[in-house]
């Protein structure tokens, strides 16, 4: 039996406050004749006597919140009970009237022909009554997490989707409310998880008006929030492994070629520090360990001797060999008087000569540092001949960000 005849779905409808279009969209969801979870999430409304009159007369299942906990806590509240009855798969609906019930079996079946896989609803950007706030926070959303994790979707909004639950049932997705239905399609991306996307319609002029639960700035502060934790999960995942020390302890302890890399990296960086680019070095150290597959902080190690006290000592030693490259003489303190020259001039003149003499003092300094460094390892180090069999090849030393697995 292959997985598409295991499959077995459940359609998940989460409520809040939605009397007015409640009633109808449980009739035309009733109409898929595929078993229904509903979650009542603290309704004040009608809410729960519709629901305990379609409870009654269809026997399906209700899960009711006492107070809203939010969109999040409702779909992994009908989640849990979905595996609990032994459901593969859950279709979520909204219950607001702007998602069609009646294009459920195109989720259904993009489902069943990928099971494996995450099924996303995408509404069409270009529709005349599409708000216009929506439809910019959609597109942030969308770059956003394609940023944050490389997935490419056109609606990372939408909540009509198709969940693997066995899949899903392994994320652990940190943000509630609006926030899970962006944030588990990055972290779903990370773990590996294809995610289709399928067209649906979607009203938003309805008859008893449109409910939004949406709160403005408490929501959007929120989503502020996630998305930077993702941002910064996303630059972890891929340079945390990068700028991990041990690989390149462990690689300089028992293999030589390895060793004259961390020397390197320790003399670009310390060439980098001589150079008149305060604030920039970091960034710099970082393109030049990926661009000639240094340790990187290997590099940021020997930016470092930049800092004080040894930092001005260069800068005025740079400043002093450049001036006398340019003009054949030693500085005098009147050379640095803007009354005299200038503070146009001034600054001119020092960075041509903080440049020429940077560069030629990073070289000198560079080079000293690769050799004493490289002896220094030489004679401390074990002295253990090379095993291609236990040892990391150069060519897959970490000098390049990890690639995204299983979160």
């Amino acid at each position: 039996m292959n997985d598409s005849q295991r499959q077995k779905f459940v359609i998940v409808a989460p409520t809040f406050n939605n009397a007015g279009t409640l009633t109808e969209i449980l009739r035309r969801i009733d109409s898929q004749a595929i078993d229904v979870i509903v979650v009542d999430d603290g309704s004040t409304d009608q809410t729960p006597a519709i629901l305990q009159s379609w409870t009654t007369a269809s026997q399906h299942r209700l899960i009711t919140h006492e107070k809203n906990c939010g969109k999040a806590d409702a779909l992994r509240s009908a989640f849990s009970c979905a595996i609990k009855d032994g459901y593969t798969h859950a279709i979520t609906i909204d219950t607001d009237g702007q998602l069609a019930p009646e294009e459920i079996p195109l989720l259904l079946a993009e489902s069943k022909n990928y099971p494996q896989a995450m099924i996303v609803g995408s509404r069409d950007a270009s529709a005349a009554d599409y708000p216009r706030a929506s439809r910019m926070g959609r597109s942030i959303s969308n770059l956003l997490l394609r940023y944050e994790s490389g997935a490419i979707v056109s609606d990372s909004q939408c909540g009509f989707r198709v969940y693997p639950l066995q899949k899903i049932e392994k994320i652990n997705c940190r943000f509630g409310r609006y926030g899970f239905e962006t944030e588990i399609l990055a972290r779903a991306a990370w773990a590996g998880i294809e995610l289709r996307q399928v067209n649906v319609s979607c009203k938003y002029q309805l008859t008893h008006g449109r409910v939004s639960h949406f709160r403005p700035w408490r929501d959007s502060f929120s989503a502020i929030a996630m998305h930077s934790m993702l941002f910064s999960r996303s630059v972890f995942r891929r340079f945390g492994n990068w700028l991990n020390p041990l690989p390149a302890w462990r690689a300089i302890r028992h293999d030589p070629a390895a060793r004259s890399r961390f020397a390197a990296g320790l003399a670009s960086g310390v060439f980098i520090a001589n150079l008149p680019i305060y604030g920039l070095q970091s960034a710099l150290c970082l393109l030049v360990a990926r661009k000639f597959k240094l340790h990187p902080l290997a590099v940021l190690a020997g930016s470092h001797i930049s800092t004080p006290p040894i930092g001005p000592a260069l800068i005025i030693a740079a400043i002093s060999l450049g001036h006398f490259l340019v003009h054949g003489t030693l500085p005098k303190l009147s050379s640095f008087d803007p009354r005299a020259i200038g503070y146009f001039t001034l600054l001119k003149n020092v960075i041509i000569e903080w440049t020429i003499g940077g560069i030629i003092c990073g070289i000198i300094l560079a080079v000293t540092t690769f050799f004493l460094s490289a002896l220094l390892m030489h004679w401390t180090m074990p002295k253990i001949p090379r095993d291609p069999r236990t040892l990391e090849d150069s060519t897959t030393h970490p000098a390049a960000p990890a690639p995204i697995r299983d979160s």
